[in-house]
């Protein structure tokens, strides 16, 4: 395995939750003597590394298959959570109740999202070591093969119009009559879906609500718990004519008209700093955890997508503990 990421910490054992064992260099090469049954960790001398943050040469299946840590159980109430994260109803917790019964994977989340829910600066930051887990390492744990697989229904300049798309759906994996959000939620079978979407239908604001209807609405005949995300931005005013926090009040409204818990992410990243240009004092180099690109702020900072790696785990604990 040859490590093509920065930053990537091996581990003591196959987890994003376990102890880092040490710092593995870019382009290192590491010789690979097992694997977990998924194939998502691989065994190097010292420690554990994450199979998508390098390239393998040769083929790993013939090696001896190591179990991972068992998932965790997660106990009691944890009430110091921000107004940002979803109180859990009833009928929310039934839906996921629901979700489990019908086989889907109490491990695994997935997101359809943008570019800022790419893996790399989103899950793939966890999977690395590069995020502190402090009192969330449970969370982690308990969801770690989610941190370890790439979303299908993620994409650059992805918006609820094209996650129906056929055109746009790798085959294979994904069935010829099949959009992105529809393959990934078959193949990733996962009980709760991240639905990160908006800044992209800022020139289809028009259409989102029915769009993003038919999201939910597929979501909820699968079985999932979708998770309804506010975006920081607002660029379907800014670009596209559309009444200010559009999309956002669309997302807030559908949440309450499904019951379903609402990340409201805009809300969260209203707590991160604006950084001032001094040559360009109209135009902050950085707002709200977004940078300026040209006088629009759409794409995440560090500190962005550091915020919305914990607001996944702090939603994730809502769910699968009660708040």
């Amino acid at each position: 395995m040859t490590v093509t990421e920065q930053g990537v910490y091996a581990r003591q054992s196959p987890s994003v939750a376990a102890p880092p064992a040490f710092l593995a260099a870019q382009g290192g090469v590491y010789a690979v003597t097992a694997r977990t049954p998924a194939g998502d960790w691989l065994q190097v001398e010292g420690g554990w590394l994450p199979a998508l943050l390098g390239e393998i040469q040769g083929e790993v299946n013939g090696l001896p298959a190591i179990q991972p840590p068992a998932a965790p159980v997660l106990n009691g109430n944890r009430t110091a959570l921000p107004a940002w994260i979803p109180r859990i109803t009833a009928r929310m917790r039934q839906r996921y109740q629901s979700a489990l019964r019908a086989g889907r994977n109490p491990r695994m989340f997935t997101v359809a999202g943008d570019s800022n829910s790419e893996w790399l600066r989103y899950q793939g930051r966890v999977a690395a070591g590069r995020f502190e887990l402090g009192a969330w390492r449970t969370v982690a744990a308990r969801f770690d093969p989610s941190f370890t697989r790439r979303s299908i229904a993620v994409r650059g300049g992805a918006g609820a119009f094209s996650m129906f798309d056929p055109a746009l759906a790798p085959i294979p994996p994904c069935r010829p009559d099949e959009g992105l959000f529809a393959c990934e939620l078959r193949i990733s079978n996962a009980g709760i879906v991240f639905i990160q979407l908006g800044t992209g239908d800022r020139f289809a604001w028009r259409e989102f609500e029915a769009n993003y209807r038919r999201l939910i609405d597929y979501a909820l005949s699968q079985n999932v718990l979708a998770v309804l995300v506010t975006k920081a931005d607002d660029m379907e005013s800014w670009q596209g004519g559309a009444p200010i926090g559009y999309i956002n009040d669309t997302i807030r409204r559908l949440a309450q008209e499904y019951e379903l818990p609402l990340l409201d992410f805009f809300a969260a990243t209203r707590t991160l700093p604006v950084v001032p240009n001094p040559e360009l004092p109209h135009r902050p180099l950085m707002q709200y955890g977004l940078h300026d690109e040209w006088g629009y702020y759409f794409h995440l900072t560090e500190d962005g997508y550091a915020l919305r790696i914990l607001t996944t785990l702090q939603t994730l604990d809502a769910v699968t503990r009660g708040r």
